[in-house]
Order: C-alpha cells, then structure tokens, then sequence
C-alpha cells in the first residue's frame, strides 16, 4: 500500500503521529497548489490549514479503493481555495494572448528524480493529458487547476462558450478512456 494512504487511514483511525506525517509528507505539494490558485502566500497558509482540518475530519471517509491519498487531499484543498476565491468574490489571474500552436508545458515532461517521486497514477494522468490536443489541455487545466468557469474560459478565450464546454467535455471523455 502507498505510504500516503496509508497514513492517511490511520489518521482515520485518529492516529496523531500519522496524521503529523501525513502533513509533512503532503503539504508543500498542497500548499504549492494554493499558493497558485490564490496567488497570496498568507491566504494560501489559511486555506492549507483550513483543508488539512478538513482533511483530519474527514479521513475516516477515505478509500484507497476510489483514489489515492494525494488525489482525495488535493481535492480538498482545491475546494477549500477556490470557495475562498468565491467569498472574496475574486477569481485567479487569467492568462492572457494564448497561442496554441506555441503552448508548451515543459512539466509534461519531468526530469527523471521527479518521475520517481511521483505516484504512478499521476504519471498516467500526465501522460494522458499530454494526449490531449492544446485547446482542450488548456482549458481543463485552467478550469480544475486555477478554477476558472466556462464562462471566463469562453471569454478569455473569444470562443463561442459550447465550443469550450465542448473541449472540456471531449478532453475528459479522453482523460477517462486514456486512464482506463
């Protein structure tokens, strides 16, 4: 069993020492997450320690069967950071003049100690969004990762807002099959 989740069960089970673990294990990736989707390093802090409460509460739910630790705690945190982003009625910065013909993601390729470090469902999924043509590789990241709703995605983009729906709906269809 993966280290994560493991510790992550047994600070379902209440276990201090795991869950003190489990929070130096996973939390400069978590808090990395928020410092991106927040952009300000104390609000980022807040929502980490606000979701790993959650995180604590909530641990009894977790099923290594559904998904890994990584993925049901970056869960958390991401909703954490993007209802903060709705109460302070703000929205991350949008990226503007994208070229897709240019757009490159230089983290679609990791170096080979970064590669070890990471689990193998998330190697998977990086290879299969690297899959994904650059429209809809794009506009999924912008709208998961950095919270961003089809409305700004369309606008932000001059597309008409089913062509975005579309990308994304399409783009995950091929996440999933790609996954399976």
């Amino acid at each position: 069993m993966e280290p994560l989740n493991e510790l992550l069960i047994h600070s379902g089970q209440r276990d201090a020492a795991a869950f003190r673990q489990l929070y130096q294990a996973a939390s400069p990736r978590l808090f990395a997450l928020c410092k991106r989707l927040l952009r300000d390093e104390a609000l980022a802090e807040d929502v980490l320690q606000e979701g790993f409460v959650k995180i604590w509460n909530h641990a009894g739910q977790f099923a290594a069967s559904k998904a890994s630790a990584m993925t049901w705690m970056t869960t958390i945190v991401r909703n954490q950071a993007l209802d903060k982003l709705r109460q302070a009625q703000s929205r991350p910065q949008v990226v503007d003049d994208l070229d897709y013909e240019t757009l490159a993601f230089v983290s679609l390729e990791p170096q080979p100690d970064a590669l070890q470090q990471m689990g193998e469902d998330a190697q998977r999924l990086m290879f299969c969004i690297g899959r994904l043509k650059p429209e809809q590789r794009e506009c999924i990241l912008q709208a998961f990762y950095h919270g961003q709703t089809h409305e700004e995605l369309a606008q932000t983009l001059a597309k008409p807002l089913g062509t975005v729906k579309a990308w994304i709906r399409r783009g995950l269809e091929q996440l999933k099959g790609c996954l399976q």
